[in-house]
């Protein structure tokens, strides 16, 4: 396994793209349990989802068009 297979600019940016793509309808599924099906246990995976999602955020702060830096 390459030590860079997944902190290249373009791999960050397809793998941010692709983790976007993915949870667009996850995000719509626990708003139909939430608010249809009146699932009231569904806030608790929108609130893990958001919390991904901010960490990821956190973690690819800066990183721009240059990738991540060197991985050990």
């Amino acid at each position: 396994m390459q030590h860079d297979r997944f902190t290249g600019a373009d791999k960050v940016r397809r793998n941010s793209t692709w983790a976007a793509i993915a949870s667009v309808p996850t995000v719509f599924l626990l708003l139909f349990l939430v608010f249809v099906q009146k699932l009231t246990g569904a806030w608790v995976g929108l609130a893990i989802l958001a919390a991904l999602w901010l960490l990821a955020l956190w973690r690819f702060t800066g990183v721009g068009t240059r990738g991540l830096p060197p991985q050990r």
